[in-house]
């Protein structure tokens, strides 16, 4: 799960550096308001590739416009 990689990726890199993470499927909807908190609550910038876009998570938005 992506909220795993996340997970993994916020304590084991320094803090404010950007995190990849790459999928093979599409990003589910409560996955993807997870995912918009976190990096609202963490200050950091999240890059999920899925299988149709980026999605660049920062400041608690995401650059599709929430339409996944």
């Amino acid at each position: 799960s992506e909220k795993l990689a996340i997970a993994y990726g916020i304590i084991s890199t320094p803090p404010g550096m950007t995190l990849y993470v790459t999928k093979n499927l599409r990003v589910c909807s409560d996955c993807h308001v997870a995912i918009r908190y976190i990096s609202k609550i963490v200050k950091r910038k999240i890059i999920i590739r899925d299988t149709s876009r980026f999605h660049h998570f920062e400041f608690g938005v995401c650059s599709c416009g929430d339409y996944w």
